[in-house]
């Protein structure tokens, strides 16, 4: 009976000893473009994943048959406005991958989708032209040249976008979405990560100016920021469509984009691996989760907030009918 004690011993304790699995100190390395920068917001570390004084509770992943416990005390996040450079060195260098990805601002091309693969699909956006409710702009719309000149500063009058002037005034005051560091601002409508000269940068992309009913102004930036404007202002539809909720959710209108986390398909057998299984399962977690939801990202997992109905005109109350000549009106009721 000797032997199948101890066999049975030794069932008992492998939970055990798997569940004591040392934890790993690692790090994961991100890049994020600068369009989709103010929803996702974070520095990948332990430190920027827990806040001060929280337990932290490691990563655990199961990849190859083995347990990972993970903590990523030393990662970086960097910005930039294009992720293109990043993805092809990542391809390049595909035979020595090491623990990094990609926060993507658009679909993967045919070529992308040989060496990279979307881990994690969080969410939607799109760019968007924004003016106060009533502009002309709303009703005429502009076409898709026009609203890359507005975007870009080549355009600086309505009548040049083809939108009948205004009761302000024909030109134009754009803003730009960014923070406006060395007149930095997101690249929208294939404008590029400079304000223009005459704009100006604003975190919301102008948005509280035009809805303070300041016809002059053009707000270039993303639907998921102009949703909460949606009363007092009006999105400007480009080669005549506008988005809404189910173009934008779908990628059908031409201005959208999804917002995914991707990485090589290949991620070599020594250690890479289960880094990205636990970096992947912090992005698709409830704390991440409530980061993105925090900073106003449309996700995917979400059912949006409905958009508010702006006010409609009060009816007019028919006029009093009129009264013959030489004869009193009825009294009142």
């Amino acid at each position: 009976m000797r032997p199948l004690v101890v066999a049975l011993t030794a069932l008992l304790i492998a939970p055990a000893a798997a569940s004591a699995q040392r934890v790993e100190d690692t790090f994961f390395n991100s890049f994020i473009p600068s369009r989709i920068d103010h929803t996702i917001g974070f520095t990948p570390t332990t430190s920027g994943m827990y806040p001060v004084g929280e337990r932290i509770v490691p990563i655990t992943v199961r990849v190859g048959g083995r347990t990972h416990r993970f903590v990523f005390g030393n990662a970086s996040a960097a910005v930039g406005p294009s992720a293109g450079i990043v993805l092809r060195n990542m391809i390049r260098m595909r035979r020595y991958p090491s623990p990094a990805g990609v926060f993507l601002d658009r679909r993967l091309t045919a070529r992308d989708r040989e060496y990279v693969q979307v881990r994690a699909d969080l969410g939607r956006d799109a760019d968007v032209l924004v003016v106060t409710r009533g502009h002309p702009a709303c009703a005429s719309g502009v076409s898709r040249p026009a609203v890359r000149g507005i975007a870009a500063g080549r355009i600086r009058t309505w009548s040049e976008a083809g939108v009948p002037a205004p009761a302000s005034g024909d030109a134009i005051a754009l803003r730009r979405a960014g923070d406006g560091v060395e007149r930095s601002v997101e690249p929208r409508f294939g404008a590029g990560y400079k304000a223009p000269a005459g704009a100006r940068a604003a975190r919301d992309g102008g948005l509280s100016e035009a809805a303070s009913g300041n016809q002059a102004i053009a707000a270039v930036t993303s639907w998921s920021r102009a949703r909460a404007y949606n009363v007092t202002t009006c999105v400007v539809p480009v080669g005549g469509r506008a988005p809404d909720d189910a173009s934008v959710r779908g990628l059908s209108h031409p201005d959208a984009y999804p917002i995914s986390f991707v990485t090589l398909k290949r991620l070599g057998a020594r250690g890479v691996r289960p880094i990205a299984a636990a970096f992947v399962r912090y992005l698709t977690g409830p704390r991440a989760t409530t980061s993105f939801r925090q900073r106003g990202m449309l996700l995917v997992a979400d059912t949006w907030p409905p958009l508010r109905e702006p006010p409609t005109a009060p009816t007019p109350e028919p006029p009093p009918p009129e009264q013959p000549l030489g004869e009193a009106p009825p009294p009142p009721q």
